[in-house]
């Protein structure tokens, strides 16, 4: 007898929309989501439900607090997750580094780069997605030109699988990691051990707050336009003086009002992939 189908709820939240619906889903969701964000400028949730109850809970917080929120409910064939992920995961070559899952680390020519090992877990950072590419680029210029160097201390906001910290460890920084959903942390937490990079990347829950202080010589943030902005003050403070700062997860059309909100920095270095755009300043 074939497993029951699960049920996919796709959520559709526009800028003034999205802490809410993340919050809602950090409260219901314990076990992780998807995002992307669309050239709109708004972001689709895609929630993957086997459990009836979570999916009711959720969706009548959503009814309760968003009346009129976009939510498409759709059915999907139960599958083995671990094998669906395996046939998606491919490496990533990303400025120094190589971004790739234990299962082909032993098959895959590292070709000059360091290799960056990434136990997949639902979607917090696999090296796929542009604006992960846009940051470890970034990283890689900083490095080569001098202006990160071993020995600093780094802060990425919105570690997610912890990628972009493990990346400062291995060139010799140290630092910490932050991340709202519990999830992503674990994960972090796993990536760091298969890295060999625990004792210099310490992860904890919660965001800017979480590297209260200190100051540090890099700040990293990869997470969406909105809550950059928010955040500009906090990361801010949480900057040496002369240090250096890379924020991502946002289109160019929103890149403008972004760098605004650190205007104190002076003007930012753009760095671009098709329609998703980092800020570099340093």
């Amino acid at each position: 007898m074939s497993a029951p189908d699960l049920v996919r709820l796709d959520i559709l939240a526009d800028e003034e929309q999205y802490d809410t619906v993340t919050g809602l889903l950090v409260r219901i969701v314990s076990y992780g989501w998807e995002e992307d964000s669309l050239p709109t400028g708004e972001t689709r949730f895609r929630v993957h439900c086997d459990n009836a109850i979570v999916r009711e809970n959720l969706l009548s917080a959503l009814r309760a607090w968003l009346p009129g929120l976009e939510v498409e409910e759709s059915a999907v064939p139960r599958q083995d997750w671990t094998v669906a992920w395996r046939e998606f995961f491919t490496p990533v070559r990303a400025g120094r580094f190589l971004v790739l899952p234990p299962w082909l680390v032993a098959s895959t020519p590292a070709e000059g780069r360091q290799p960056i090992v990434i136990e997949p877990k639902s979607a917090f950072g696999t090296g796929h997605h542009n604006t992960t590419v846009l940051c470890l680029e970034a990283i890689t210029g900083l490095l080569d030109s001098g202006r990160l160097a071993a020995g600093q201390r780094f802060f990425d906001v919105g570690t997610g699988s912890g990628i972009l910290g493990i990346a400062c460890c291995l060139n010799g920084l140290s630092g910490l990691g932050s991340d709202i959903d519990p999830v992503a942390v674990d994960n972090a937490l796993e990536n760091v051990v298969i890295n060999k990079v625990a004792d210099a990347f310490r992860i904890l829950p919660g965001s800017a707050e979480a590297g209260e202080g200190e100051a540090f010589d890099l700040v990293i943030a990869n997470i969406l336009a909105g809550p950059l902005r928010e955040l500009a003050p906090a990361l801010m403070a949480r900057m040496k003086p002369g240090g250096c700062l890379v924020l991502s997860g946002l289109l160019d059309v929103q890149a403008d009002a972004v760098e605004a909100a650190y205007a104190a920095l002076g003007p930012a270095r753009r760095v671009q992939s098709g329609d998703w755009v980092a800020l570099v300043w340093g």
